[in-house]
């Protein structure tokens, strides 16, 4: 492969000889109107070309960007608008692909093929694949009790004749409604979901070699599932409608398997913590890539969605966002982008995932309240999006700008809600299931501030201030696990308040949970702990310690002053003949 040196949109070549544009624009017609410098304009395609960005399928191109097409062929927006519009299109799918932090993967892949069907003429089938060369073993549904592994290495536990057997095999065909264990494994195609020839084409492709990415980024320092004593989160394992993400109970690690993930991005938007992010569209590029749309309608398309069957006019100043793994959204995603654009977004799909649904409700709730608009629209076919497009309205009043570099998922949705909320109380919204925020309470007249609660938190919600001895919440950045609650040694002191978000100025700041005056060793002097931990240390142990005053004594003194008082009274009872 020709090594390359990129310089802004243009490619050189290692001998110096070629440069590329990296955007191609590819059409049978001319444009009656001119694009930018940064885009080539292509009426046929180029042999042994190859490009970054392309509106055609035609053009070889990394990405392929039907929107564009989309975009010129249905909006109104004027010459000089979509001229700034395509740039835009281009220069976001740019920005995707150079700040992605996939990795591309390969699995090797035999010819062994497994078909369970009940139909008889499946055997047409295996002998055509028999002759491609293809290993082909046909069951009955009603004989497999388990699938487990990955493509190019599946195996599959079946009973024949009241005896168990494991079968390997590379890939597997199921003729029919596969069962949901069967469809957790890369590797197993469903012709009832995909259809015979679609099926037939993947076995086809992927034999030799599976390629594969890796969806999903991941920081245990803030997972709430990760090594912690008990159980207090989780949800990324459960929306995986795969193998992908698994729990190990024992330990408390999150195992991935990279190839069996579908890269759908439901466990990014339920993890409260932002410990999960999508490769494809870290938060940082999305924050880039947000700027393009201030003063515009953003209109979400997963790719799965046919933009072909899509053909209704584009009210005036909506740009499309062309997005994989629609499951990833949360609120910061939302948010930040309503605040960026000063309009509604609009969200055009089939399926709405469960974290991404609880936010949408959440955050429509939230504008209703404060603007008396809705802040996102879910459109799910041709005729609810052209409604849309006549009755909604702008939200110019909302605009707001951040730099979130730097910031986690809960900070940025924190501070861009603040602004929101300003100076008014709007109560109380509920959260929901796979979206939580909360409060806690704190019973300061039993808290000893032994500081449990704070090396719990791992997002840094509760926080120790040693410059007047307190104990401090920001609610707006808790994830609501409850593994302070879990920690805290005392009882009834610490108390989790479930899936509220209180649309007031001071769920926004730190609060003051819980302070004390430090106690000064009866020794020395020095200060070496609150005073209630060692009220609290004393009342349990002086019980123990009966009529002992020296002992009773240590429990009042610092580290370095205990042993000096044993010490010393040691000695004056050997002067004086006691026997300890």
């Amino acid at each position: 492969m020709q090594n390359c040196l990129q310089f802004g949109k243009l490619r050189f070549t290692d001998n110096g000889m070629k440069m590329q544009k990296e955007f191609v624009f590819y059409s049978t017609k001319e444009l009656d109107f001119p694009l930018s410098d940064e885009i080539e304009v292509l009426t046929q395609p180029r042999q042994n070309t190859h490009y970054l960005v392309s509106n055609a399928p035609e053009v070889e191109a990394i990405i392929y960007a039907p929107e564009i097409n989309y975009y010129l062929a249905h909006s109104r927006d004027t010459i000089a608008q979509k001229i700034a519009n395509v740039a835009k299109l281009y220069a976001i799918r740019s920005i995707g692909f150079d700040f992605a932090q996939d990795m591309d993967y390969e699995q090797s892949v035999g010819k062994k093929l497994l078909i369970i069907t009940d139909d008889p003429s499946q055997e047409m089938l295996k002998k055509s694949l028999v002759d491609e060369g293809f290993a082909v073993v046909l069951l009955s549904p009603s004989m497999i009790l388990d699938i487990d592994g990955h493509i190019g290495n599946l195996e599959v536990t079946l009973k024949k004749d009241d005896e168990l057997f494991d079968l390997q095999t590379d890939q597997i065909i199921w003729d029919g409604k596969a069962p949901q264990f069967a469809m957790k494994q890369s590797g197993v195609y469903d012709i009832s979901a995909l259809g015979f020839e679609k099926a037939l084409e993947k076995v086809r492709h992927n034999e030799g070699s599976y390629h594969y990415k890796n969806y999903i980024n991941y920081d245990p320092s803030i997972c709430q599932y990760h090594e912690r004593r008990v159980e207090v989160c989780g949800k990324c394992a459960e929306v995986c409608p795969t193998v992908a993400i698994l729990k190990e109970d024992e330990t408390k690690h999150l195992v991935f398997s990279h190839i069996d993930c579908h890269g759908c991005g439901g466990c990014i938007s339920v993890c409260p913590s932002g410990a999960l992010d999508y490769t494809q569209m870290p938060r940082g590029a999305f924050f880039q890539l947000s700027s393009f749309y201030k003063n515009s309608i953003m209109l979400i398309i997963p790719h799965k969605m046919d933009l072909n069957t899509l053909d209704i006019p584009l009210k005036e100043g909506v740009l499309p966002f062309m997005i994989e793994g629609e499951k990833y959204l949360h609120e910061a995603h939302l948010l930040s982008l309503i605040q960026t654009s000063g309009h509604p977004v609009i969200f055009y799909t089939d399926f709405i995932s469960k974290g991404t649904g609880d936010v949408i409700r959440m955050l429509n709730e939230i504008f209703e309240r404060k603007y008396h608009k809705k802040a996102i629209h879910i459109c799910q076919t041709p005729a609810e999006l052209e409604k849309i497009f006549e009755t909604m309205e702008a939200l110019p009043e909302c605009l707001y700008g951040i730099n979130e570099n730097g910031l986690r998922k809960r900070e940025i949705f924190s501070a861009r809600l603040a602004h929101l909320v300003g100076e008014e109380d709007l109560g109380i919204v509920k959260a929901g299931e796979h979206v939580h925020y909360g409060d806690i309470v704190i019973n300061e007249d039993k808290c000893t501030l032994c500081l449990s609660c704070v090396g719990a938190c791992n997002v840094r919600a509760l926080t120790a201030h040693p410059e007047d001895n307190s104990l401090r919440f920001n609610a707006s950045i808790c994830t609501n696990c409850g593994y302070c609650e879990v920690t805290c040694p005392e009882k009834e002191c610490l108390s989790v308040i479930k899936d509220e978000i209180h649309l007031k100025p001071s769920w926004f700041s730190q609060r003051i949970m819980a302070k004390d005056e430090l106690f000064a060793c009866i020794e020395c002097g020095k200060e070496f702990a609150t005073t209630k931990s060692v009220q609290k240390i004393a009342s349990l142990m002086t019980p123990l310690f009966g009529k002992d005053d020296v002992k009773i004594r240590t429990l009042y003194c610092c580290a370095d002053c205990k042993p000096k008082v044993m010490f010393k009274a040691h000695l004056q009872n050997e002067q004086e003949g006691v026997v300890l």
